[in-house]
């Protein structure tokens, strides 16, 4: 009975279960809501992570140093460093390389600002691994990190002595001289030549400077003036006791008629010398350099017959030693109607028995200077291309390569291995000191012995606007020669290219 039970209450549950209770029915919707249902918001994106900020990128596009180091160049035996010099607002690098290697391939280091990019040509250089041609002369430009600002560099290499040539660069960074040309000679030959820099300044079309550009001379044309005098004395067509004006006198037919006081006893020696008895005060004027308008368009001729007609000497002649450019542009006109030729044919016979050939005198536009003939760059306002180089001639206007003046240089040395110019007798007048008894004095177109440099026999130099000049005969078998084609307006420039020049001489007596 318990069992029919059981069985009974199991099938009512199963019962149950199958018809489950009736659902529950949802109300209606509200019939306004139905007809205008509420839009449901889009949801909104994720906000994407913004980028961590950079810092501006950098505008600095230096070139602070260029090395090449053995190690990436077997050809070298040290190191080779070079720093820009700023020049004539252009930033350049000097490097010498030693004689004999190939310098066509060379791989250099460099220092460039942080994330800044070297290029030469539209290539792109690697830091220490890229060789470049150093032979040629070009514009390395580094290109700042912001891609826009870059500063150009010019790269200048020759092949020479480093020991000389940096003592050159060193000169022409302290002082902004676009181009130098060196000769230095020992034992009766070249020793040393370097030319150096930019004889045309240009960042687009720059003309470098070589062997054979020509610069100006300035007052060192003196000493050329005084050579020629010398050798027509020697031939015996002129006298130094000749009395330049007088009757019978070398320009005697110039300048017929009366002369101021005493003008009539001015000697060939006395215009070599600088004692004529007329001073720049006295005449209140340097009448070849000058503005005055007693000078104003008048030719050199004229200027001299003006001073003989109005100017009075204010010393007797051969007493009284002042500096007289006027007295050596005569001294021009003297070479010209003693030989027949003129001033500039004459000089060119007399330089061409030294073996220079290439010295002509400037002219006064820029416009008609000669193919060779560097470009004058004035640092003192002053323009250099208005100094009358016409009226100049024989005491300032001469232009000339280094290595030429070193040719004559060995010409008037008592050598024998280069035949002189003029016998010992006659190199003897020139060298012999007339104004004083001491160091310091002047010669026949020299100045006699220096306070400062002893090895210094005789010396010259000259000074233009634009233009920066000194020779010196040693007295130890070595002589130099410096041009410049521009002159610093700072105190301490004269003392610094004669620094210059006296360590090439040094160092050329002690390595060759």
């Amino acid at each position: 009975m318990k069992k029919l039970g059981y069985i009974l209450l199991l099938a009512a549950c199963l019962m149950l279960w199958q018809c489950g209770p009736e659902p529950i029915p949802k109300p209606d919707p509200d019939p306004e809501e139905k007809q205008n249902p509420e839009p449901q918001p889009e949801p909104e994106p994720e906000p994407e992570p913004e980028p961590e900020p950079e810092g501006p990128k950098s505008e600095e596009c230096i070139f602070n140093s260029l090395r090449l180091f053995p190690s990436a160049n077997p050809a070298l035996k040290e190191t080779i460093t070079a720093t820009p010099k700023n020049i004539q607002g252009l930033r350049i690098f000097f490097v010498t390389f030693p004689e004999g290697i190939d310098i066509t391939a060379l791989t250099p280091a460099f220092e460039i600002s942080k994330k800044a990019k070297l290029n030469i040509d539209g290539l792109e250089i690697t830091n220490g691994r890229t060789p470049v041609d150093f032979s040629r002369n070009r514009i390395w430009t580094v290109t700042a990190e912001d891609g826009e600002h870059s500063a150009d560099y010019m790269v200048i290499a020759r092949q020479g002595d480093h020991t000389i040539d940096q003592v050159i660069y060193e000169f022409m960074g302290s002082y902004n001289i676009p181009a130098v040309s060196l000769a230095v000679t020992k034992d009766e030959h070249i020793a040393y030549c370097g030319s150096y820099g930019l004889a045309e300044v240009s960042s687009t079309d720059p003309v470098f400077c070589t062997e054979g550009h020509l610069f100006r001379l300035a007052s060192v044309s003196k000493t050329l003036t005084a050579i020629c005098i010398l050798r027509l004395c020697q031939e015996g067509k002129l006298d130094l006791e000749d009395k330049v004006f007088a009757v019978g006198g070398p320009l005697a037919s110039l300048y017929p008629g009366e002369h101021v006081a005493k003008a009539d006893d001015i000697r060939v020696i006395d215009l070599l010398t600088h004692r004529s008895g007329w001073t720049n005060t006295a005449t209140g004027t340097d009448p070849v350099f000058t503005g005055d308008r007693r000078f104003t368009g008048k030719n050199l001729q004229n200027r001299v017959d003006y001073m003989l007609r109005n100017v009075q000497l204010a010393y007797t002649p051969g007493t009284f030693y002042s500096y007289f450019n006027l007295g050596y542009c005569i001294l021009g006109l003297v070479i010209e109607q003693v030989s027949g030729k003129s001033y500039e044919t004459y000089l060119r016979e007399v330089a061409a028995m030294a073996g220079a050939h290439d010295i002509w005198l400037s002219k006064t536009q820029k416009t008609k200077r000669r193919d060779n003939e560097c470009v004058f760059y004035s640092q003192d306002g002053a323009y250099p291309y208005d100094n009358n180089m016409e009226i100049a001639s024989a005491c300032g206007a001469v232009i000339a390569s280094a290595a030429d003046l070193a040719r004559i240089l060995l010409a008037i040395d008592y050598g024998n291995a280069t035949a002189d110019i003029l016998s010992g007798s006659w190199l003897d007048k020139m060298y012999t000191n007339y104004t004083s008894t001491g160091k310091g004095g002047y010669g026949l177109g020299w100045w006699i012995g220096h306070n400062g440099w002893t090895d210094w026999a005789t010396w010259h130099t000259g000074t233009l606007s634009g233009s920066a000049t000194l020779w010196v005969r040693g007295n130890k078998g070595v002589n130099g020669v410096i041009l410049c084609n521009s002159r610093s307006s700072r105190d301490t420039f004269d003392t610094g290219m004669s620094d210059a020049l006296d360590d090439a001489m040094t160092r050329v007596m002690e390595k060759y």
